[in-house]
């Protein structure tokens, strides 16, 4: 109970923050992208968005990546090298990625170079948190969680060591790579898949007009309950995980032998590969038009939405696993989805080449470059 509420919480925290990059970040580059007519890679801006949204929570800092220049983003570029590195831990022998650590070279120099970049930036948010809680400036105590983190009662978290450097640089990472990731790759597919699907972009539109009050659609007085309530594109985010989830494979290894429900005898020394992007894409368990991308899949007739077991949708893990922010984390796409789906149209520059890369997220290899037009007529 104490973890949902604390989620709960976070998520609330997040939402107003997502809602003043929206504001303040997105849609200022998107008309300004609309307005000079130019090529923009939508992979990018939401990786930007993400990244910008999770670094002002966990730091209070405001790193402007989506600036009109488009800064690189050293951090950034951490995540992606460490990420992708990390992918071939899975498949190479471990002697193999162990020797390369031990002498520093090939994707095992690539982590120890995101790692030393790691430390240097957040041991500056560091320094500058713990300088303010020594000039007492109480005010900040609840701007942001690094600073949450530092004040937390030992006695009661005995396992957290809030004094350690390590323990808050591991927290501000884990962070980004939740808050950015996910988040950004699950809304490139998403507005890809939409392109293509041009019934459903009318469906959705329709949808907003109908449930949402026009304070919520011009996000004047934000209303997150109506959000809750866009069924049809609920259903479109979850075919968007379905074919393209974020996370795209897992790596179960059993603590002792067992004896899988199949059948299968498995060793304590076996890997379990579990590929969700093979999942979803089946047809013993999606039927024979797994393959399509089709919302109307999690709408019952009454038009409520279908429960869906999350042992067969695993986007958001399962059983004891299950992420505790996977509401907040839908309602947070909802929001950029009705934000941009409700002000732009988006189109995807002809010929343009999409793949996935191979990462433990899983990016397009090309991003996503695209034409962004202000929508004149909102109805």
């Amino acid at each position: 109970m104490r973890s949902k509420l604390l989620a709960s919480e976070k998520g609330r925290i997040l939402l107003q923050s997502l809602m003043k990059r929206l504001d303040k970040g997105l849609v200022p580059l998107l008309d300004h992208v609309a307005e000079k007519k130019l090529v923009v890679d939508l992979q990018d801006v939401f990786k930007r968005f993400g990244f910008d949204t999770s670094f002002v929570l966990i730091t209070g800092v405001d790193p402007g990546c989506l600036s009109f220049e488009m800064p690189h983003m050293e951090f950034a570029r951490a995540l992606d090298e460490a990420e992708e590195a990390i992918l071939y831990r899975h498949v190479k022998p471990e002697m193999v990625w162990e020797m390369q650590r031990w002498f520093g070279f090939g994707d095992e120099l690539k982590i120890k170079k995101a790692h030393s970049t790691f430390d240097r930036i957040c041991s500056k948010c560091i320094v500058s948190k713990r300088d303010e809680i020594a000039r007492g400036d109480i005010d900040s105590f609840s701007k942001d969680l690094s600073m949450s983190y530092m004040n937390l009662d030992t006695t009661k978290y005995k396992l957290l060591n809030p004094s350690n450097e390590k323990f808050l640089r591991d927290i501000i990472v884990n962070f980004m790579v939740a808050g950015r990731d996910s988040t950004g790759s699950a809304l490139t597919w998403f507005f890809f898949l939409l392109s293509k699907n041009p019934k459903a972009i009318t469906k959705i539109r329709q949808e907003i007009n109908a449930k949402l009050s026009p304070g919520t659609k011009n996000f004047e007085s934000f209303n997150s309950e109506e959000v809750k309530e866009l069924v049809y594109l609920h259903g479109a985010l979850c075919e968007t995980l379905r074919l393209y989830p974020p996370v795209p494979f897992q790596n179960k290894p059993p603590i002792n032998s067992d004896v899988l429900p199949s059948g299968h005898k498995v060793d304590a020394s076996s890997k379990i590969f579990i590929f969700l992007y093979s999942l979803g894409r089946m047809k013993s368990v999606w039927g024979e038009d797994a393959s399509e991308f089709k919302p109307e899949r999690w709408i019952s007739e009454s038009g409520r939405l279908i429960h869906v077991p999350s042992f067969k949708f695993l986007s958001f893990n399962a059983g004891p696993r299950t992420c505790l922010g996977k509401d907040v984390v839908m309602t947070n796409m909802k929001t950029i989805a009705v934000k941009i789906i409700q002000n732009y149209e988006i189109k995807v520059i002809e010929g343009h080449k999409v793949e996935p890369f191979p990462s433990i997220i899983l990016y397009m290899k090309h991003g996503l470059k695209v034409t962004v037009t202000k929508r004149c007529n909102l109805i």
